[in-house]
């Protein structure tokens, strides 16, 4: 039998207006893929993150207000153009976004993902904002002798060392500017980031009016990325250290890329050493392309993720 042609989309994540936010590539299976192929597919499509994902059936999910409430299930991977990642918030939405925006919309407003880092939660809103629910990674402090000295980060990021405060540090290192100019000014060695033992580096300052509480730049040549445009999964080390700097829970965010883009973030949960153990960022997603992949995958391969 023929294969059929999978759906393929470009969709631009945390913005109202198309060309603005990150753009990710969105592909929908029927069934699961190689990796190999996959890996092949976001390649040449030559963007940050593409997202792939395949029907796996329903279930019951929590509701927004915690009802138990039924949800569509899928598979879900990312992959950028050189490796596959383990959590990606932008092409979530992204594929969110792709599937309550298909004709005919949804029987459900929840979405339900198995992925490498578990399970992850989508939720439409009002005005098409769609929330996405993700395991919070605080930074923790940094380990003598384990990655760059503060010296080595400012030298990197071309500033004086007073300037520089190394926060700590997740799946990416974290680092905090004295303003958001500082930020937005910032042109760093990105040979010299590439080297750190990191996904990638987040460099971060106080938003500087009331349209953003925090703002932040993503740099990630080690997986392939010099700079993301706006990236989710940054947010889950951003909201928790900056909920504890300016005691709030829910706070505006701004990424100072040439794109730009805006999200809403909260942190909640509680963990035992009292840390927040989950946040929910809330975004808007424009679809720019949609058409089909004209080489369909190989023989289908069994799904990997910890879906519970």
């Amino acid at each position: 039998a023929d294969e059929r042609c999978p759906a393929l989309l470009h969709v631009d994540s945390f913005t109202r207006v198309a060309f603005a936010g990150n753009p990710a590539a969105v592909c929908l299976l029927d069934a699961p893929a190689d990796a190999t192929w996959m890996g092949a597919v976001a390649a040449n499509q030559n963007l940050s993150e593409t997202a792939f994902m395949w029907p796996t059936g329903a279930s019951e999910v929590e509701g927004l207000e915690g009802e138990p409430a039924r949800g569509e299930t899928f598979e879900l991977r990312w992959f950028t153009p050189s490796v596959e990642v383990d959590l990606c918030g932008h092409a979530t939405l992204a594929a969110a976004h792709a599937l309550f925006s298909a004709p005919g919309g949804r029987e459900s407003p929840l979405l339900r993902f198995g992925t490498r880092s578990g399970e992850l939660v989508a939720a439409l809103r009002g005005e098409g904002c769609i929330e996405l629910e993700f395991p919070a990674s605080p930074p923790r402090p940094l380990l003598d002798g384990v990655g760059p000295t503060r010296g080595d980060v400012a030298l990197a990021l071309g500033l004086p060392v007073d300037k520089v405060v190394v926060v700590g540090a997740s799946d990416d290192l974290l680092v905090a500017l004295p303003d958001a100019g500082a930020v937005a000014a910032l042109a760093p060695d990105l040979h010299a980031v590439s080297r750190w033992p990191y996904r990638g580096l987040i460099v971060t300052a106080a938003g500087s009016g009331s349209e953003a509480d925090f703002v932040s730049r993503f740099f990630g040549p080690a997986v392939g990325i010099p700079e993301d445009p706006v990236t989710g999964s940054a947010h889950c080390t951003l909201a928790p250290y900056w909920s504890g700097v300016l005691g709030k829970s829910t706070m505006l965010a701004q990424q100072l890329s040439q794109r730009g883009g805006e999200l809403e973030v909260e942190v909640g949960g509680e963990e035992e050493e009292g840390a927040s153990a989950r946040v929910w960022i809330r975004g808007h997603a424009v679809t720019t392309l949609a058409g089909e992949l004209l080489i369909p995958p190989p023989r289908t391969v069994p799904v990997v993720s910890r879906l519970c």
